[in-house]
């Protein structure tokens, strides 16, 4: 894959390929769509809200400022939102903040969400005691920026949260390369263009990083702390898993998913 992918070529791709829209049969910014969006998101095989809760703290957030830079369709705010945080989010697609804004409209919660590039948050130093961004920074060439300037608008002591695609994931290594020996449309790929069709034939960029790679990442920070999960029985027995299901349990409890997971979950502190 190049080196030379641009912001604006991943703005391009998102703007008009909101996250899970083409599975989703309902108009974005519907209450169909969000309904159908959660139930997709917190499925067991993906990222179980108990288990998000766990990563961010909804449930402990009453009071706390809150920055999510690409926040998507506003679910990860929402749930801080639900609990009493004040929360803003940023995206750098007009799309991902009218589905925030449509979300929180509809759920009756306060938030506010800017345009913007993560690169120049429109923030003073010390705003925010948690500043996530999940699933945003694999599809960006040159991350550093950004999380210099999560670190700037976080209040000292304050929490970073990542989540990161895994390169140690048992997708990365065995189910993206048999899809490119027995997918029509993955043969003759790449494992970097296999990677990117991850989100969408058109996406142009995905990165997976090392646990050495995020800590490098957030050198800036302290305490750092891994988590791993998203690893369903269907791709870790490669579709064979039918006649084993009354007796498997939750895919994401498994020591499999705990260990080589797709989603990398990263948090740390800003030094005091």
């Amino acid at each position: 894959m190049s080196a030379s992918v641009s912001n604006t070529e991943v703005k391009a791709f998102w703007e008009t390929n909101p996250v899970a829209a083409e599975g989703i049969s309902a108009r974005p910014g519907t209450v169909e769509f969000f309904r159908a969006f959660d139930a997709l998101r917190e499925a067991d095989d993906c990222e179980p809200w108990e288990f998000s809760n766990c990563i961010h703290g909804y449930s402990e957030s009453k009071g706390l400022r809150v920055l999510d830079v690409g926040c998507g369709n506003g679910y990860v705010l929402a749930q801080y939102a639900k609990y009493g945080a004040e929360v803003t989010g940023v995206d750098l697609t007009q799309t991902a903040i009218d589905l925030s804004c449509a979300r929180f409209d509809l759920a009756g919660l306060r938030g506010e969400f800017r345009l913007t590039d993560g690169d120049r948050l429109p923030f003073e130093d010390g705003t925010f005691d948690i500043a996530c961004s999940m699933g945003v920074l694999h599809h960006i060439e040159a991350p550093r920026p950004m999380i210099s300037e999560m670190r700037r608008v976080l209040k000292p002591g304050g929490t970073i949260i990542l989540m990161l695609y895994y390169w140690g994931s048992w997708k990365y290594h065995v189910v993206l390369r048999m899809k490119r020996i027995l997918d029509p449309r993955y043969r003759g790929k790449s494992q970097a263009e296999a990677l990117n069709m991850n989100d969408g034939a058109g996406c142009p960029l995905a990165k997976v990083y090392t646990r050495a790679q995020a800590r490098e990442l957030l050198s800036g920070f302290s305490d750092h702390r891994f988590e791993l999960n998203q690893l369903s029985w269907r791709q870790l027995l490669l579709g064979f898993d039918r006649l084993l299901r009354p007796v498997l349990p939750h895919s994401n409890r498994s020591i499999f998913a705990r260990t080589m997971g797709w989603n990398l979950y990263v948090t740390a502190r800003k030094p005091r």
